[in-house]
C-alpha cells in the first residue's frame, strides 16, 4: 500500500500520534504471523499486586528471530521515520507483545523520559507497533492523550485518553514525548500480537543496547543497511568510530581472528 507520507507526518506532529491502517498486505501479515508464532508462544505473563496481570514482551528480537528483518527495512518506514526525525536515527529497541487475557491497563508514561531534557522539545523517538492482530478497546488497544508531546509538565492529574483502535496489518506510530498505556485485555481468549519498533536519533543512546544484545556473527550476517539502522555506523562528524572507522570493521576483524 502507497503511503501519503506528508499527512501521516503532519498528524503525529499535530497529535503526536498517528495510524496507517493498511500497511502490511494479507500475504506479509500471514508471513509474519506464522514466523514469528514460536516467539509470541513462548510469551507469558506476571501478576503483581501494584500492576495486576501483564503481558511480558520479548525484547532483543534482532538476536532471536530474522522474521523482522525485511519489515524493518521497509522504505515506507523508514520515510516516515526520517521525516520525523531526520536522516540521522537508529533502532532503538525491537519486541513482540501480546497481551493476553485478563491484563491490566499500563500506567500512563511517555517514552523519551531517559532523556533528561527539558519539554517540549523537538522529536527524539518515534516508537511504532505494528499489529498482527485487530487492536480494539476490548483485547488492550493504546490508549493516547492526543497533543500531549506538546505538554511542558508532567501529568499532575489523569486526563481522558483516546483508544487506538485499528484492523490487522495497521501501523501505528508515535512521538516518544506522547503520554500513552497499553490498554487493559476484558476478553476471555483474545490476544493482541503486534510487533514494537522503536526508533531514536542516532546520536542518543539506545534503549536496549544492540552492540551486545545482537550477537556479532549475527550482525556481519545482516545487509549493510540494516547493520547501519541498529548503530554500525558513522553519526553526526564522527560519533561512534573505532580507530576512525565503522565499528562493523572492527566486529569483522574480530570474528576473522577468532576463527583463524
Amino acid at each position: 500500500m502507497e503511503i501519503n507520507i506528508p499527512k501521516v507526518v503532519q498528524r503525529v506532529n499535530e497529535h503526536g500520534y498517528a495510524v496507517v491502517p493498511e500497511f502490511l498486505d494479507l500475504k506479509v501479515l500471514s508471513r509474519l504471523r506464522s514466523d514469528l508464532k514460536p516467539i509470541f508462544d513462548a510469551i507469558g505473563s506476571r501478576e503483581s499486586e501494584k500492576f495486576g496481570q501483564q503481558t511480558l514482551h520479548t525484547h532483543n528480537l534482532l538476536a532471536k528471530t530474522r522474521a523482522v528483518d525485511e519489515l524493518l527495512l521497509d522504505d515506507r518506514l523508514l520515510s516516515l521515520i526520517e521525516e520525523i526525525l531526520g536522516p540521522d536515527f537508529q533502532v532503538s529497541g525491537v519486541a513482540a507483545m501480546r497481551p493476553g487475557p485478563g491484563d491490566r491497563r499500563q500506567h500512563l508514561h511517555t517514552d523519551d523520559g531517559h532523556y533528561p531534557i527539558p519539554r517540549p522539545h523537538p522529536p527524539l523517538i518515534v516508537n511504532t507497533l505494528i499489529a498482527l492482530d485487530p487492536f480494539t478497546a476490548q483485547n488492550g488497544a493504546t490508549e493516547v492523550i492526543p497533543k500531549s508531546h506538546r505538554f511542558k509538565e508532567r501529568l499532575s492529574q489523569e486526563p481522558a485518553t483516546v483508544t487506538v483502535e485499528m484492523p490487522a496489518g495497521g501501523l501505528l506510530l508515535w512521538d516518544g514525548a506522547l503520554w500513552h498505556r497499553g490498554g487493559g485485555n476484558s476478553t476471555k481468549d483474545s490476544y493482541r500480537r503486534s510487533i514494537n519498533v522503536n526508533f531514536n536519533l542516532a546520536w542518543l543512546k539506545q534503549r536496549e543496547n544492540q552492540f551486545v544484545g545482537v550477537p556479532p556473527e549475527v550482525v556481519v550476517a545482516m545487509p549493510e543497511r540494516l547493520q547501519a539502522l541498529i548503530g554500525y555506523k558513522l553519526t553526526n562528524f564522527g560519533l561512534g568510530s573505532v580507530d576512525y572507522q565503522n565499528p562493523i570493521e572492527t566486529v569483522k576483524q574480530r570474528l576473522n581472528e577468532h576463527a583463524l
